[in-house]
């Protein structure tokens, strides 16, 4: 017997940069149907990026200043802005800076979040 291997079944990387969230190209394939996203921080201080649909966005449920911009590339997608870096920098007490910090992702497909493990596991 076969066993195929499904390279959507491994965990992605998230790398921290000073001022960007870039996901490689498996972490960000949960999201690229995504509109924009939410960034937040679970009670572990694992950074979590839930996507959201347009129709999510335009229907006015959502605080417009929590929602992010999303830019998906061929081989990754990014979340740019300083002062959500410079949050989670302080909350983590990790300095981000042009050189990558790295973090394993995962997909939770019940909560429809990436979760990425910052924080305690």
């Amino acid at each position: 017997m076969i066993k195929w291997f499904n390279v959507k079944d491994r965990n992605g990387v998230a790398s921290f940069y000073a001022n960007n969230i870039t996901l490689n190209t498996t972490a960000m394939y949960p999201l690229d149907t995504a509109y924009k996203v939410q960034v937040g921080m679970d009670d572990k201080n694992n950074v979590v990026i839930q996507p959201l649909t347009k129709e999510v966005v335009e229907s006015g449920a959502l605080d417009e200043c929590c929602l992010l911009k999303i830019e998906f590339h061929k081989s990754f997608a990014r979340i740019s802005s300083v002062q959500l870096l410079k949050q989670i920098s302080e909350v983590l007490r990790i300095p981000f800076s042009n050189k990558p910090t790295q973090f394993e992702t995962t997909w939770d497909s019940v909560e429809n979040v990436l979760t990425i493990k910052t924080g305690e596991n």
